[in-house]
This record gives C-alpha cells, structure tokens and sequence, in this order.
C-alpha cells in the first residue's frame, strides 16, 4: 500500500491524519511532530500508523509528503527529509502563502528526482495542536493547487486525489495569483481582527471586558489564531498584504471623512455598500 507522510501533527496535520482514516484512503500514514503529546495523541486517536519525532524517519519511503508546519520553516524542512526522498517522491504542503514557498523549495530539490507541487486548503481554525485536530476539517474546503509551470498530469492527479479523499474541492492557480487572492480575502481580515482588538483594548486603566458582547466576539475570533503562523505568513506575502492594507485605509479615511463633514446620508450609503459586498461574496459566483 502506498505511503503518505504528514510532517507535522497540528490541527492541519492532525486532521488530514484523522480525515484520511475516516474517509478509508488507500494510504498508511506515518507522521512526525517534536511534541511527545501530539504523537501519542495522533497514534491513540487513529490518525496514523506510525508517529516519529524526527521528519527523516517519517518520510522513508514515502511517495507523498505533506509539510503542515509554520509556512517559514517548510523550506528547512523540506532540506531535512530530502535524503529519505524515494526516487518520484511529491511533496505538497498547507501553507498560506506560495509564491515564496514555490521559488525556494525547488531550489532545494534539483539534485533530487522529487518534486514540489504546493496546496494551500483554505480551512483551519484559532485553535492548533492534535487536540484540536478534526476529521470533518477538509470537507467542503476549497483547495488551491499552485504547480510548476510544467507538470506532468499523473503527478497533479496525485494530489487532487489527496484532497478530493478529504471531501475538499480543488483548483489549480499560478501561485502569484493565488497570493494576491489570499491577502484580500483571508490575511487582511486577520490583520483587522488584530487591530480591532488592540485598539478596543488600547487601555489598561479601563474595564471594557463586561462591554464586549457578540459583535466584538465574532469580529475578532480569528485574531485568537497562532501569532507564530501569522508572523511567517505576513513575511512571506509582504507586498500583497501591504496593498491591501492601503486599500483598507482608504476605507476607513472615507468614513473619517464622512463623519467630519456629518454627511450622514454618505455614511447609510457606505454602510448599505458594505452589506450589499459582503451578502455578494458569501453567495459566491453567479
């Protein structure tokens, strides 16, 4: 039977462990994690067949490897496994960002008969580690797929059938396209959830905790997420994310400017905008 490693037992990791055992993929799994916890719990939960600390021994004769670790780190790790690389042998990875992770792991494998074909499932949560790891993660997930210019259709087949096991949808983007798309849509809503946090919670002399209800609560629930995570992921798709920041300033300039001037009737207009945007998005193409 063929095997798939999982670098790295998280809540990306873990899922794709426990999903892949749900959904009976022909696959046996081994993992690796640093963390002693994440491995027991992995092997006790039935996400994999075998669990080791180091990502050498996890990748042995594995023909697909799938890297859920912080997105800055996947490069070194990609260099640890690459002597227990079997000849064919793709690795695919969960990161957010690809432009970055497309130019630098190549590099890594061109004295190697492997390849690197990235993933990036748009799904996870605030919470990381094994224990928060679920089987129903992926389902219904959107999957992009960012190949090299010049793939072979087998190898790309590989990995759509990773992802289709898991109950997620696929696409393939070229991975610039797919930075820009991500840095609009999922990474600057991080960066506002930030800061709608700092600045509800810019003074310390205050007591605001009994004045946050539920519209605080959802609006800044991502900004719970792992910080590490989210510092590789600004890193590695800088200029995107900048962009639209500058495009979210004007925004909140143009409300500023309302409110200078008390032209209400162009703040219900901008408020009706942006109900009407979001009810657009979350419908999807028509």
């Amino acid at each position: 039977m063929e095997r798939i490693a999982i670098i790295g037992l998280g809540l990306m990791g873990g899922s794709l462990g426990l999903a892949l055992k749900k959904n009976r993929a022909p696959y046996v799994i081994t993992a690796s994690s640093r963390s002693p916890h994440n491995r027991q719990l992995a092997l006790q939960r039935g996400a994999v067949d075998r669990a080791f600390e180091r990502p050498f021994d996890a990748a042995r004769d594995a023909s697909l490897v799938v890297v859920c670790t912080p997105v800055i780190s996947i490069p070194s790790m990609v260099e640890l496994i690459r002597p227990a690389l079997k000849p064919g042998a793709i690795i695919t990875d969960v990161g957010s960002t690809k432009a970055w992770l497309m130019d630098e792991v190549p590099k890594l494998l061109k004295n190697s008969d492997a390849i690197f074909i990235g993933s990036h499932p748009i799904c996870g949560g605030e919470q990381s580690g094994m224990d928060a790891a679920r089987d129903d993660l992926y389902e219904g997930a959107m999957v992009v797929v960012t190949p090299p210019k010049k793939v072979d259709e087998d190898l790309l087949s590989t990995i759509s059938n990773l992802w289709k096991f898991v109950g997620a949808n696929f696409q393939s983007l070229e991975a610039a396209e797919h930075d820009r798309i991500v840095a609009r849509t999922s990474h600057l809503p991080h960066l506002a959830a930030t800061l709608l946090s700092t600045t509800v919670g810019r003074s310390a002399t205050e007591n605001m905790a009994g004045f946050c209800g539920s519209g605080f609560r959802d609006t800044t629930r991502v900004a719970a997420g792992d910080a590490e995570m989210w510092h590789d992921i600004l890193k590695t798709n800088r200029e995107s994310v900048r962009e639209e920041l500058v495009a979210y300033r004007a925004q909140l300039e143009r409300m500023i400017g309302l409110l200078d001037h008390r032209d209400f009737d162009g703040i219900r207009r901008l408020l009706d905008e942006g109900k009407a945007a979001r009810a657009a998005l979350l419908a999807g193409p028509t």
